[in-house]
């Protein structure tokens, strides 16, 4: 069952990349979704730490209430990182988070106008390759073999699928920003999961949302394209915010706790397999063979590495 629960939290959150093209059908920019994406889920989030602490403060029980379940990467052990790291302070480490965040939004949104929702999606999927290679880099402590063969299986897998846009200058470039999204959430991952250990989910998610919204700001408004041109847009936006951002990471963060790490790496896989079908029946967007062969070699890849870590 809580396999399943995986599977539908996996399948909320691919529907970000077409909720991200729906809305830019109707005037809304990149920067302007990725905006709105962490407004309205801060004003939830915020909203959420303000009722748990009154619901806490009128509480007479001695057992304390249970904590939120918000983001999948806050439930998994923090990773052995530099003792420089250990140094930093709450506000650094949320600022830091909440940059990185912001980065990868900017980054994926592009990306999602540029490319393909499919390729787009499984690119910054890479993140936890990013992670054990960044660890490696500045720990020594080289992966195991198993997640190196896993890394080249999916690196390999991403080449096919970019392969098909070398002659496309705009889709090549958005395959970038897909790639280098991957670099920020990996750095997202790394702040946020120190941050954990000094401070609760639920308000450290709501700091990060909220300091990733004003991050944004500028570079939303240095665009334009803020608002929709029809109402519908607004709809697409608030599913952004409430069913991607918010309710898709809580199923998954539920599932994850109850699961097995081999069976967790597998159901994670839903996100942009998801993504990739959503594309092709909402917005159109068929993948060509080349795309579909490096596609599975990605994701049997990332399955490996995740297994592996």
């Amino acid at each position: 069952m809580e396999f399943l629960i995986l599977l539908f939290g996996g399948a909320m959150m691919g529907l970000g990349g077409v909720l991200v093209r729906l809305a830019g059908d109707v005037g809304v920019g990149p920067f302007g979704s990725a905006f709105w994406r962490m407004a309205l889920a801060s004003v939830v989030l915020v909203g959420w730490v303000v009722i748990e602490q009154w619901r806490t403060a009128r509480s007479v029980a001695s057992v304390a209430l249970p904590e939120a379940e918000l983001d999948p990467a806050l439930e998994q052990p923090a990773p052995v990182v530099p003792m420089w790291f250990h140094g930093w302070s709450k506000p650094a480490l949320i600022t830091m988070a909440a940059a990185m965040f912001a980065g990868d939004l900017i980054l994926y949104h592009l990306a999602l106008f540029w490319t393909t929702v499919a390729n787009a999606t499984l690119e910054s999927n890479l993140a936890p390759v990013v992670i054990a290679l960044a660890l490696w880099a500045l720990t020594g402590i080289a992966p195991s073999a198993s997640f190196l063969l896993g890394m080249g299986v999916a690196l390999a897998g991403a080449m096919l699928m970019i392969g098909a846009h070398l002659n496309h200058g705009t889709a090549l470039l958005g395959d970038i920003s897909g790639l280098s999204s991957a670099l920020f959430y990996a750095a997202y991952q790394l702040g946020v999961q120190q941050a954990r250990q000094r401070l609760r989910t639920l308000p450290l998610m709501a700091w990060v949302s909220s300091g990733a919204t004003l991050a944004l700001l500028p570079f939303a408004i240095a665009q334009g394209h803020m608002l929709p041109t029809a109402p519908i847009g607004w709809l697409w936006l608030i599913g952004l915010a409430l069913v991607v951002q918010i309710g898709g990471q809580v199923v998954v963060a539920h599932a994850i706790k109850h699961l097995h790490p081999g069976l967790a790496s597998v159901g994670l896989l839903m996100q942009p397999a998801a993504a990739a079908v959503y594309a092709w029946l909402i917005l159109g967007q068929a993948m060509g063979p080349l795309q579909m062969v490096g596609g599975v070699v990605a994701l049997g890849g990332i399955y490996l590495a995740r297994r592996a870590a």
